[in-house]
């Protein structure tokens, strides 16, 4: 099996600019992915020659074999330093697991979520407010808002980078903005991986730097807040990777899926019917409805998951299952590369696979389904409340007058790589 052992620095700026570009080009492509995953389902043993897994098994066979496929092939796009998903399992990790895991019980979703997209929705309601861009002027403060508990009393001086200025009360929008911007940058690097140009890379270091520096600042405010006796450096690795991770890959996510459901017309008008025959009130308490876009959500996802492809290093020689008659070999030093995209709708494990349905039963199955956030031990530990506050703020934009891409001047959607940085929408 032929497997790539490059360093980034390695690859030609040519070679890189084209690799780049092909790759930005499959993420926006995502049915260009599907049909490549269907091939290598087909035939595993020619994904097998290059490192390529595509059938459900093997990847859930990869991803569950964490001392033979490691995590560390995150580590070089993690401008930020350390963090969770790009370790491998010890004390460390473990140590930093229940950490985040304390945190995550601090939230209280879905009531701050469900506050902030009504109240966001009430500001894009008023009148003359006829266009607005989804990610700056509303998701992003959805999902900033569910997750400040993250931080407990120390988010005013997270988002300030200053402990005396966040004594002063909550910062102001401005500089709320302004972090959100600094953290997006940074994981867009993630998305982007190995394969991104110099300047994205330099962009995303600066950030990175940025946000480093800044928690640096105010380590003991985090510290008292999260009630922990750890080291500095402890409070520091495990606050920079709350910050970068959580956000923007959240964000990420609700655009993805709003994206995926205007492309379904269908689909979108009966949630909608839904919303407005349930009022104005109704529609954020009702459970079956919640349930109900829950369960789109997680739909949407699969459609459109925001990792379509994973990678995985080998730090010993060892065989990989494909789903072919025989294993493939796997040199130490070289990497593997997984369709999670092709697993989703592998049809020996999900029925129907590529037929659209939120109610589908996915039996024993379950965990697959949510596939994009990880499986098995790595899964990523607020992968229900990342679902919870993306059903939010679905919800609240059901309960808008029909939406649309605005298409006018430019294009409705921009990018920066495979990073999405705005989505001008039109309210008709």
């Amino acid at each position: 099996m032929k497997l790539s052992t490059y360093e980034p620095d390695a690859l030609q700026p040519g070679a890189r600019s084209l690799s780049y570009a092909v790759f930005c080009w499959l993420n926006r492509h995502i049915t260009v992915l599907r049909a490549l995953g269907a091939l290598l389902r087909r035939w595993p043993s020619v994904g097998g020659l290059f490192g390529m897994v595509a059938r459900a098994s093997a990847v859930k066979d990869v991803l569950t074999r964490t001392r033979s496929f490691s995590n560390t092939a995150h580590a070089a796009n993690m401008v930020s330093g350390d963090y969770l998903i790009g370790m491998d399992p010890g004390p460390t990790y473990s140590a930093d697991r229940d950490l985040v895991h304390a945190r995550l019980a601090a939230l209280d979703v879905p009531a701050d979520s469900d506050a902030e997209a009504q109240r966001r929705i009430k500001d894009l309601s008023k009148p003359g407010a006829a266009e607005f861009d989804l990610i700056d002027d509303y998701l992003m403060w959805v999902v900033f808002h569910a997750m400040r508990p993250l931080f407990g009393d120390a988010i005013g001086a997270v988002v300030a980078g200053s402990a005396t200025n966040a004594a002063q009360g909550d910062v102001d929008e401005g500089l709320q903005r302004q972090y959100m911007l600094e953290i997006r940058y940074v994981a867009g690097q993630l998305l982007a991986g190995n394969l991104a140009t110099l300047d994205l890379r330099r962009r995303a270091e600066s950030c990175g730097d940025a946000l480093q520096a800044r928690i640096d600042r105010v380590t003991g405010p985090i510290g008292a807040a999260w009630g922990v006796k750890s080291s500095s450096e402890d409070i520091e690795r495990n606050a920079v990777g709350l910050a970068w991770i959580s956000h923007p890959v959240t964000v990420q996510s609700g655009a993805l899926v709003m994206q995926e459901l205007l492309g379904r017309q269908k689909v979108y008008e009966q949630l909608r019917s839904r919303a407005r025959a349930l009022g104005e009130s109704r529609v954020w308490t009702d459970p079956d409805f919640r349930k109900a876009v829950r369960n789109h959500v997680l739909e949407l996802m699969r459609f459109r998951p925001i990792f379509p492809l994973l990678a995985r290093d080998v730090p010993r020689d060892t065989e990989m299952e494909t789903g072919a008659r025989s294993n493939a070999g796997c040199p130490g030093g070289g990497k593997v590369s997984l369709l999670s995209i092709a697993a989703l709708f592998d049809p020996s494990a999900v029925p129907q696979s590529g037929r659209f349905c939120p109610n589908r039963d996915w039996g024993s199955e379950d965990a697959l389904r949510y596939l994009m956030f990880g499986y098995g031990y790595r899964q990523c530990p607020a992968r229900d409340y990342a679902v919870d506050i993306l059903t939010s703020a679905l919800i609240g934009l059901l309960t808008l007058p029909r939406l649309q891409l605005a298409r006018g001047e430019g294009k409705a959607i921009a990018y920066d790589g495979p990073l999405m940085l705005c989505m001008r929408m039109r309210i008709t």
